[in-house]
């Protein structure tokens, strides 16, 4: 499994780095080569992930299994989106983050005194994963928009304005990503909750990690941007900004998560 992560995670910086050297000048041919290296990562991703399952440590088994299926997530929900939009821009985002991900699940070892799982800590777990990776997909497009928008206002026509994706799609997407991540979230919150609580932690100083804070605070913000955006019709640079931030806070859980498992 060694040898396969260290080619995955190859295959991936390979990737990364063909669609950052679109977004700085290389053209079509960048973009082209570098889906079809970004399919093959992700293929080799999903044997990694298979070979692990096989020898009994799955992608809901620990926090470093978690991070990479989150990055497994975003990496294969961005290849998905590629095949009806035009987001090429959006991959030198979208894959460094996958693979930064991938590289800090590899380094960090699995936890010696981990709670036991049950079926409600496995489902936490699976579906919090889910919601980080379709959140994170919602502030690259919101980044991307933002990048445009400020190329648009500053009347900088590059490669990315030129032969990029329409600031109303970019837009639309987002929120098409938070629509769909916000319930996964939501109930994520809730069984990670009656998991605390069977396992009878409410008590305890650790009911108030800052790991759980964040993860609360990434909810209320992804549903006040909802709320905004339903409500009062937010579009375009401030909900843009608002996903950033919610995904900031799940930026927080992850970053917890791995300094308390990494010290």
């Amino acid at each position: 499994m060694a040898t396969l992560t260290a080619v995955e995670i190859g295959v991936y910086a390979l990737a990364a780095a063909l669609y950052l050297g679109y977004l700085l000048g290389l053209g079509k041919a960048a973009d082209k080569v570098g889906r079809l290296v970004l399919a093959l990562a992700v293929i080799l991703h999903f044997c990694d992930i298979a070979a692990r399952c096989i020898h009994r440590v799955n992608p809901i088994s620990s926090t470093p299994e978690a991070m990479s299926l989150v990055a497994f997530l975003i990496a294969l929900g961005y290849l998905l989106a590629t095949l009806r939009y035009r987001l090429a821009a959006a991959g030198a985002f979208a894959v460094p983050a996958a693979l930064a991900l991938l590289v800090l699940a590899r380094v960090v070892p699995a936890e010696i005194d981990a709670p036991a799982m049950g079926s409600l800590g496995r489902a936490h777990i699976l579906l919090a994963s889910i919601g980080v990776a379709v959140f994170a997909l919602a502030a690259v497009l919101a980044f991307l928009y933002l990048f445009e928008d400020r190329q648009l206002r500053r009347r900088q026509f590059g490669r990315v304005m030129g032969q990029g994706t329409p600031l109303d799609t970019l837009d639309r997407l987002a929120l098409r990503c938070v629509s769909i991540g916000f319930p996964i979230f939501t109930i994520a919150i809730v069984t990670g909750a009656m998991w605390v609580a069977r396992l009878g932690l409410l008590r305890q100083s650790t009911a108030l990690r800052p790991e759980y804070l964040f993860a609360v605070a990434t909810w209320v913000a992804f549903g006040i941007l909802l709320v905004a955006r339903v409500g009062a019709g937010w579009r375009g640079r401030r909900a843009a900004w608002l996903t950033l931030g919610g995904f900031g806070g799940a930026l927080l859980v992850l970053a917890t998560y791995f300094l308390r498992h990494a010290a």
